[in-house]
């Protein structure tokens, strides 16, 4: 324990929880702390030391010096790590949920949090009268205009319309008389007739108003399009923003552009630092053209198959049992079973670029030649000029599972965010079909729903020529959408357990249950581990849940305020 005098111990106060202690939190220092840890991990003092001596001057901080080190070490050393040490909150607000996964999807190093399409109706205009939803300049500018807001204000004015009918329909399935909630959390539910006093009753009206709700929002989610503007908040470090601030500048869509100048405007103001290198990478603006092209080239052609809601790849024995004749050299099986690596890997370098389901593309990689197999690699890796040009997410391929899947949007948005997993996606358009709520059709909206799916689909095509990435803005959360996963069994029991649990949309506890079915089929002991998937059928998902909030929100009230959090 180092001997700080009392002036020191009384300075250092105002930069960790505990100036005396050997373990303490650093406050008041954003964007300082990155440097001042880069420092301390080569001298021979501690945190607190460090900052005494070499980063406040005459009883301040000097942001010059912490400036400098930053530069130093981020720029002239190119010590990346140091861009994990400092970060920021960063709230992007009325952004498109189409832009929300171009941010998301960088996954390492930021933790975001996103405004729900389960718990929120997104029925309310804004302050100039429009409904929320994205109008990119270009297309605004242009012919199609007109149809892309007609077409918009015509989906979100039938989701606005159905609100309360939906509500309805799920009342007169649950009226509050005939509803039951374990209200004080005994174990025996309640009727709203057994709800003792007024503050019962209310706690009864709350969950029997929000599990109604929730019902709806859950339904009449999948009309919106992912032009529908949201929120996201992250907290993410320096190097994640850095990446996310070139991805956004890297892609060919208008808005994360937009979205890149204003969070490089925000993030100059606490940890500018951490994201002066972010810039357009022109290594992979190269990969991606050459890509589409290869993969027009070699599947264009060919008419997408049709491909089931989700499908468990083969690890290439079928291939390798097919090629078997009489060869009892075992080096060759090796190679048969290297090169079924190599295929798969190769069609998953093509899959974003495509519109085919994983299967065919593998199998056409399989007819390939040595030399166009080469051109595909050749291609993906690119002409690296430095190690910070990377190739995209394939080479992540050689997980014990990978799974090529057709969900809808929303199902794809609640299960892309898992961090320990390689996801990949082919663009988004509502070509590939739409899945129709059971209850949208239960309750007599299936023209109305239709109407939405066939113009989307109709502006879909019309912005496509002209503008093939804000095409995509069409793309409704009910739209089926391809994308493969890849996963080990760690992170998959994580995903299955937590996404089949009852209050699960019930679109995503379906693929989840399937997932764990495929696994059970390859490896029994494997899904036996996978002991907390829950195959139940569970109409009202978020019942019991939302009584368990109102117990617990009883229990803080109750608290006195020394055992309040």
């Amino acid at each position: 324990m180092p001997n700080f005098t009392p002036e020191e111990i009384h300075l250092l106060s105002q930069y960790v929880t505990d100036p005396e202690a050997d373990v303490f939190a650093v406050i008041n220092l954003q964007g300082l702390v990155g440097a001042i840890y880069a420092r301390y991990s080569r001298a021979p003092g501690g945190f607190r030391e460090t900052l005494l001596k070499e980063f406040i001057k005459e009883g301040h901080i000097d942001a010059v010096r912490a400036g400098d080190l930053i530069e130093r070490v981020l720029i002239a050393y190119g010590d990346d790590s140091v861009g994990e040490l400092e970060g920021a909150h960063v709230s992007f607000e009325n952004i498109s949920v189409l832009a929300t996964k171009e941010i998301e999807d960088r996954r390492i190093g930021g933790s975001p949090i996103e405004q729900s399409t389960r718990y929120v109706f997104y029925d309310q205009k804004d302050a100039d009268g429009n409904y929320r939803y994205y109008r990119d300049g270009a297309v605004m500018a242009s012919p199609h205009a007109a149809e892309y807001v007609a077409t918009m204000d015509f989906i979100f004015a039938t989701y606005c319309e159905l609100v309360e009918p939906m509500k309805a329909y799920y009342s007169s399935l649950k009226p509050m008389d005939g509803a039951e909630y374990d209200i004080n959390g005994d174990g025996v539910k309640e009727h709203y007739a057994d709800c003792v006093d007024e503050k019962m009753q209310k706690a009864f009206r709350i969950t029997y108003n929000a599990d109604i709700r929730t019902k709806a929002c859950d339904a009449l989610r999948a009309l919106l399009p992912i032009a529908t503007k949201t929120n996201v908040g992250i907290f993410g470090n320096g190097r994640f923003f850095q990446n996310v601030l070139s991805h956004c500048l890297t892609t060919d869509i208008p808005e994360a552009h937009d979205i890149a100048a204003k969070t490089r405007a925000a993030l100059d103001k606490v940890i500018p630092r951490y994201v002066k290198r972010a810039k357009r990478n022109d290594y992979t603006v190269a990969v991606r053209t050459h890509m589409a092209a290869l993969a027009a080239r070699t599947l264009g052609g060919v008419r997408p198959a049709e491909a089931p809601t989700l499908e468990l790849a083969d690890r290439g024995e079928t291939a390798v049992a097919m090629a078997w004749t009489n060869r009892p050299d075992p080096s060759w099986l090796a190679e048969a079973l290297q090169k079924e690596e190599d295929n798969l890997m190769i069609a998953l370098m093509l899959y974003p670029h495509a519109t085919h389901p994983l299967t065919q593309i593998r199998y056409a990689v399989r007819t390939m030649s040595q030399e166009k197999k080469n051109e595909v690699i050749a291609a993906y890796i690119g002409e690296r000029g430095t190690r910070r040009d990377r190739p995209g997410r394939a080479l992540e391929s050689g997980y014990p599972y990978t799974f090529d899947l057709v969900t809808d949007f929303g199902t794809y948005k609640d299960l892309e965010r898992h961090r320990m997993c390689t996801q990949q996606r082919q663009k988004f358009t509502p070509l590939l079909g739409f899945e129709i709520p059971h209850d949208l059709v239960a309750a007599g909206f299936t023209d109305k729903v239709n109407a939405c799916v066939q113009r989307a689909a109709a502006l879909y095509k019309k912005l496509l020529p002209d503008f093939p990435e804000q095409a995509s803005y069409a793309t409704l959360h009910g739209s089926r959408v391809r994308w493969s996963l890849g996963i080990n069994d760690r992170a998959l029991m994580h995903m299955i357990e937590l996404r089949t649990q009852p209050a699960g949309h019930p679109s995503y506890r379906k693929v989840c249950q399937l997932m764990h079915k495929a696994v059970s089929a390859r490896s029994a002991w494997r899904g036996a581990a996978m002991k907390f998937a829950d195959y139940g059928d569970y109409f009202w998902t978020r019942a019991d849940q939302e009584a368990r909030q109102r117990v617990k929100e009883a229990t803080l009230d109750e608290a006195t305020p020394e055992q309040k959090p």
